[in-house]
């Protein structure tokens, strides 16, 4: 689930910084949408399921998901483990083995975790009211108060959207996506046409294309490093330029 992200490249919307690949095709990494106020977070992208789940609203909780992932796998607290955690100076690696021996890594517990007591992350919850970030939905809760600061990838059932009244354009599958990037570029509508780049069915040439678009109509340092990693990353990959995400 921790593999180096240089063993392969799967296409993903640049919204998303993969840090880890995990098996079964996936990424974990970090969420961070430009041009308007939402805070990073964790998460993981399951590429055949086509969306992403929160795991981590900080990195104490990631290196808390790492640690109890490396106990469970050697069922044990080994040396190797405990050194790993003085690098990343991680001062909780009792509490995360006391948790492993009673309950593994079972999710069902995770309100009593070190660090995931708090501020629990949206897929480990079962009720919104138990919820106070702003990602967008679970796996069968929606968040609706922050949509209009979401992505099509983070919702995870299209069928939580039902009763919502007034669904972002980028969002409803049916519109032509690139058309509508470029209807939101023309009216400077910078947010929307983010969101509108971070949807499904891109051909990645055109998604490269578009990041350049958005690169050279803003100042933003981090943006402008994120467009050259994405197309960077992309040009190196053995993906065929065609190809969608």
């Amino acid at each position: 689930d921790y593999n180096s992200i240089n063993e392969y490249w799967y296409p993903y919307p640049p919204c998303l910084t993969p840090l880890f690949l995990g098996c079964d095709s996936s990424y974990k990494g970090i969420i961070h949408h430009f041009f308007c106020d939402r805070k990073e977070t964790f998460i993981e992208y399951n590429l055949e399921n086509g969306y992403m789940s929160e795991i981590a609203r900080n990195e104490n909780q990631l290196f808390t998901l790492l640690i109890l992932k490396m106990i469970v796998i050697k069922d044990d607290l080994s040396n190797e483990i405990i050194d790993f955690s003085k690098e990343i100076n991680y001062d909780k690696i009792q509490e995360i083995n006391e948790f492993s021996i009673k309950y593994g890594d079972n999710p069902e517990h995770f309100n009593e975790l070190v660090y995931y007591k708090e501020n629990t992350p949206f897929i480990y919850l079962k009720d919104r009211s138990q919820y106070n970030g702003d990602y967008p939905s679970s796996l069968s809760i929606l968040n609706q108060d922050v949509i209009k600061n979401s992505c099509e990838f983070e919702i995870s059932n299209k069928k939580l959207l039902q009763e919502v009244e007034d669904i972002p354009l980028w969002i409803e599958s049916k519109n032509n996506k690139k058309e509508l990037f470029e209807l939101f570029v023309t009216k400077n509508q910078l947010k929307e046409a983010w969101f509108t780049l971070n949807s499904k069915g891109w051909l990645l040439t055109d998604v490269a294309k578009s990041l350049k678009i958005l690169k050279n109509k803003s100042n933003d340092s981090l943006l402008q490093l994120v467009v050259d990693n994405w197309i960077n990353n992309w040009e190196k990959s053995d993906v065929l330029r065609n190809s969608q995400y």
